[in-house]
């Protein structure tokens, strides 16, 4: 099941503050030029830091811009998307200290600043958010890993409000679902943590059952978190406890074997957290626990396949999770 190690990373701030982080022994850079266009990616990490990152960068971390600061309420943070206008969406999957809400930024990735919306509240459903995704009537779709729920809300909601759908019940069996992706057609993809995949009809509600899962040994599902799609309709599943990647056909269904694997020691993957697929069709992969390093971004080529190097490595940022476009 998914552990968050919000004290470890915190652990792994002090030390990345204190020696320069990783093994190398070279420091942070502190001055850099930002670039002054994209395409750019967009990641959470453990350090409380939303980071505007170019998707052509490589090596150590330089974003462009970033959110981040005491007025951001950033803490215990795991998944994020924008929307068509540039908003940045965050889940707070809160712990004992702090409830589970979502918060939402203006466009422009400005340091220290306040949310502009908060989503928080008994009548929300809010429990573990992890997963976001924003459909295409601008509502926000949220997988609550401890909730066993998706909850869907209007366009704009704010404060203590009812989502407008909720997709719940042991019809569903949703099992700790983390991550969620919608195809062209506007069926909804969930991952469970439990190894399985549930594929939802545009428009289900309530107590739905699914259209669809991918489940079984062949599939070599192993704590899923993290989905995507290509243009080609392949959806590409992070899996955590295996550190594997695995690709499935369009309509793939049942005990259905990858059509492509990404494994092994040369591919840098530890702990696999979220994907997407960017420009020119790479794979960015965020990386939650590489040995020596705090945290680690992996990019791939397209048609990656099998034990390859990733064409970029991003380093030296803390527990990175969430990552959108």
């Amino acid at each position: 099941m998914r552990r968050f190690s919000f004290l470890a990373i915190a652990c792994s701030l002090i030390v990345l503050t204190g020696c320069g982080g990783g093994s190398s022994g070279s420091p942070v850079p502190v001055t850099y030029v930002p670039p002054t266009s994209g395409p750019f990616v967009y990641v959470m990490d453990g350090g409380f830091n939303v980071l505007q990152i170019l998707q052509s960068q490589n090596g150590v971390v330089a974003p462009s811009a970033a959110i981040s600061g005491p007025n951001t309420g950033l803490q215990n943070a795991s998944g994020i998307v924008r929307d068509a206008s540039g908003n940045v969406y965050v889940a707070i999957y809160g712990n004992s200290f702090i409830g589970s809400e979502i918060l939402v930024y203006p466009p422009a990735l400005a340091g220290n600043v306040t949310p502009r919306l908060v989503i928080v509240g008994a009548l929300t459903g809010l429990s573990g958010p992890f997963g976001l995704a924003i459909d295409g009537q601008g509502r926000l779709i949220v997988a609550n890993t401890l909730g066993n729920s998706i909850t869907i809300f209007a366009a704009g909601a704010n404060g203590n409000v009812a989502p407008a759908v909720t997709i719940a019940g042991a019809a569903t069996t949703l099992s700790s679902p983390s991550g969620i992706a919608l195809d062209a057609a506007g069926n909804l993809y969930v991952s469970n943590q439990s190894g399985t995949i549930t594929v939802f009809a545009a428009g289900a509600s309530g107590n739905a059952a699914p259209l669809r899962t991918i489940s079984g040994a062949a599939t070599q599902l192993n704590v899923p978190l993290g989905l995507c799609f290509d243009a080609g309709g392949n959806l590409y599943v992070a899996n955590e406890n295996s550190n594997t990647i695995t690709e499935y056909a369009p309509g793939a269904t049942g005990n259905a074997a990858p059509a492509v694997t990404i494994a092994g020691s040369n591919t840098l993957l530890a702990e696999p957290q979220e994907l997407v697929i960017g420009s020119g069709g790479l794979l960015f992969v965020t990386n939650l626990s590489v040995p020596g390093v705090p945290g680690l971004m992996t990019v791939y080529a397209s048609g990656a396949a099998g034990n390859v190097a990733p064409v970029q490595s991003i380093t030296r940022m803390i527990g990175p999770i969430g990552i959108s476009l």
